[in-house]
């Protein structure tokens, strides 16, 4: 006699599970983890990528929606989690590194040039994120205004404000690529705005960092000029090819990243209107209400979001001490293949359950063979769930990893309630009453209010539709 068990969220609740079959079945186990989850478990943050957005639109209760294109969104902060982290907080260098792991797709090299140009992108990258953190932090003394910074840090969104600083860094790598010197102030001008009592700027602090924290890169020139990116994307020689081309490797390594950076601060006016989710609070108490990441219809800042969201929930996780649970259907979708295992390896309290939807996409997008991808899809997991399929490729290796002495059904012999859960090339087996689906809410897009001014490109220089407040302008560097 076959002893089958429900198959439910315990089964897939430690470590990592790959949802391996035919799509329907496994979209029909992704709705009932999600269903069971929340009632099982409610103490476990549970964040669905659901890129469609059918899971969410079918999910009971009141679950939470962060699309960053939908009435009724949040806008999560996904910067805070790392400065509150006890090994991350510890400075801005931390957090660029802990940020850095989820933005850089690092490249397959072939040789040691690739090497060298990867790791430099690496460096670049850290620098540019440790530069956005800083001119950041100066934006939150200015709004504090002599007061704690904590005091202000409950109505700020800070991932919204970094955002905010990317234009601004990206600059300085531009003018620095081009040799130029004078992109910062230098000791005596800010000597002199000390002296008046004026406002800082993020110029103003951004030097004060590169010439406490960075001097020893100032090989050539005035030691109290500070020079961003030295060493890196500076150069006086004859080099620069040299150096636009460490640039492009860090571009094209965060292009998601940089995408997402672009889609908040561009549309920092309409997403000013959704609430803040601090990860954190949620973290400490999620009430069995899951999170739900769809598509805000830019395939590269959704892979960004997803990356970086996955991260700031591994650092929630643990500042609440709490069990966190990424949920991705469509993986291939998300770029978080070639993340998993670094994620695994910096978050304990962080798993995953995925599948994917098309193997030839995933396959891209992971940038492995066909051949090679299964095996990486193995080693990137605990465990297994096996669904109905006859898909030649899928049969082959159950065959090769499962051990024939506890098969009684492969996948090609299940019917469409029978899952087959393996770990440790051991099988048992659980069953699923599948019921369809009932749409219980929709999505709206998020859109302007009526009467808002827009900006048009026929317009030819229409007004800002940004109301400014003192917080907008103290974020560009201004003074009042």
């Amino acid at each position: 006699m076959i002893d089958i068990c429900n198959f439910g969220p315990g089964l897939a609740r430690s470590g990592n599970t790959l949802m391996l079959g035919g799509n329907d079945r496994k979209a029909a186990s992704f709705r009932a983890l999600v269903e069971a989850w929340t009632r099982e478990f409610p103490d476990d943050a549970l964040i669905v990528l659901d890129h469609s957005g059918k899971l969410y639109e079918s999910c009971a209760g009141e679950p939470m929606l962060a699309d960053l294109a939908s009435r009724g969104s949040v806008l999560p902060d996904l910067i805070e989690p790392f400065a509150l982290n006890e090994t991350a907080g510890e400075s801005s260098a931390n957090i660029a590194n802990a940020v850095r792991q989820a933005a850089y797709q690092e490249i397959r090299s072939r040789d040691a040039n690739d090497k060298f140009f990867d790791d430099l992108g690496k460096l670049v990258t850290d620098r540019m994120i440790v530069y956005m953190l800083e001119t950041e932090k100066n934006v939150l003394r200015n709004i504090a205004g002599g007061r704690e910074i904590e005091e202000v840090l409950g109505r700020l969104n800070l991932f919204s404000i970094f955002c905010r600083q990317h234009k601004y860094v990206e600059s300085l790598m531009t003018k620095a690529v081009s040799g130029e010197k004078d992109a910062l102030p230098d000791k005596r001008a800010i000597k002199a705005a000390e002296s008046v009592g004026a406002q800082r700027t993020r110029e103003h602090a951004l030097a004060e960092y590169v010439l406490e924290k960075e001097l020893r890169f100032q090989k050539n020139g005035d030691r109290d000029a500070p020079v961003p990116f030295a060493d890196l994307l500076f150069t006086t020689s004859e080099t620069s090819n040299t150096q636009r081309c460490i640039k492009m490797q860090a571009d094209a390594s965060t292009a998601d990243f940089r995408a997402l950076l672009s889609l908040v601060s561009d549309k920092a006016a309409l997403l000013s209107a959704l609430p803040t989710l601090k990860l954190d609070e949620y973290f400490k108490s999620p009430q069995g209400r899951p999170l739900f990441v769809c598509s805000c219809g830019s395939a590269s800042a959704d892979r960004g979001l997803a990356a970086l969201l996955a991260a700031a929930a591994g650092a929630a996780a643990q500042n609440a001490g709490r069990r966190a649970v990424v949920l991705a259907p469509e993986i291939d979708r998300w770029g978080l293949v070639n993340l998993l295992d670094k994620f695994r390896q910096s978050w304990e309290n962080l798993g995953f359950v995925f599948g994917y939807e098309n193997f030839s996409r995933l396959s891209l997008e992971s940038r492995a063979e066909e051949a090679q991808l299964i095996e990486t899809l193995y080693s990137l997991s605990d465990r297994r769930v096996w669904h109905a399929t006859k898909e030649e490729r899928l049969n082959k290796a159950f065959d090769a990893y499962v051990s024939d002495a506890d098969v009684i059904y492969r996948p090609d012999d299940l019917d469409g309630e029978i899952r087959a859960v393996e770990e440790d090339g051991k099988v048992r087996y659980a069953s699923l009453e599948e019921r369809p689906a009932e749409r219980v809410r929709s999505r709206e897009k998020l859109r302007r209010e009526r009467g808002a001014e827009t900006k048009l490109w026929i317009t030819d220089g229409a007004a800002k539709a940004e109301r400014l407040t003192l917080e907008s302008l103290l974020e560009e560097g201004e003074t009042l």
